[in-house]
């Protein structure tokens, strides 16, 4: 039940209290919930990679989701990935809050609440569907 890599950042405060604010302040449900958030799990074939590696050391997981991103930035967008690039705006600078706190840092609590049904339905692959949607 203990994952010992993950440690306290940041960003969790945020994904913890709007799972607080959802569940009508049930700590346990709330706990219970975010443990799960973290874990692996491939239910019904839709893959949920699983939050921990945001909050390992050295953020493995948002590494590699920068990587993604990046790759389908350039691929679906490209005007406007060559202006972030002319304009030396690193992807780290902007996209970390986003995936970090799955878009609580930076939008209403009703697009929250849909961009996590979404996410919870389809998986974490849809972090990069609400990304190129909202870019």
């Amino acid at each position: 039940m203990c994952n010992d890599e993950v440690g306290y950042c940041q960003s969790m405060n945020f994904m913890v209290a709007f799972i607080l604010m959802i569940s009508g302040g049930n700590e346990k449900e709330t706990f219970w919930f975010f443990y799960a958030i973290l874990e692996q799990q491939d239910d019904e074939g839709i893959p949920f990679d699983g939050l921990a590696g945001l909050y390992m050391e050295n953020f493995p997981l948002l590494m590699q989701y920068l990587g993604v991103f990046r790759d389908l930035f350039e691929k679906y967008i490209p005007d406007l990935f060559e202006h972030f690039q002319n304009e030396f705006l690193p992807d780290i600078l902007w996209i970390q809050k986003w995936f970090m706190t799955c878009y609580l840092y930076s939008f209403p609590m009703e697009l929250c609440i849909r961009i996590w049904d979404n996410i919870l339905a389809y998986g974490t692959r849809f972090l990069f569907n609400v990304t190129l949607s909202i870019l």
